[in-house]
């Protein structure tokens, strides 16, 4: 019976398969088509898995990404979103200058 691990990914290729280091110590190898709806796993994600003993090794069954890794990630602003702010602020800085001096002037 496959038991439920929790582990870190420390290597996944372009190739679609990798390792992931267990909490239990053990070294489990990960193949793209053992992950839960197809994402692609990238290297220090937190995953949870079934871990199983096959002829050539330990292998991840069922991978998806660790529930509390998920809620606690962030992604942070894109660098559109942050461009896009940044000019929004320097066209508002503009718009007070202009209508300071425009207040001078007249």
């Amino acid at each position: 019976m496959a038991k439920k691990v929790k582990g870190k990914v420390t290597q996944f290729g372009s190739k679609g398969y990798g390792f992931i280091l267990g909490d239990d110590g053990e070294q489990y190898f990960a193949h793209q088509k053992n992950i839960v709806n197809n994402s692609r796993l990238k290297v220090n994600a937190r995953v949870v898995f079934h871990a199983e003993t096959s002829d050539k090794g330990l292998v991840a069954n069922n991978i998806e990404l660790d529930s509390k890794a998920k809620a606690t990630s962030s992604k942070g602003l894109s660098d559109r979103a942050i461009i896009t702010l940044f000019a929004f602020l320097f066209i508002t800085q503009a718009v007070i200058l202009f209508k300071e001096f425009i207040g001078f002037a007249g």
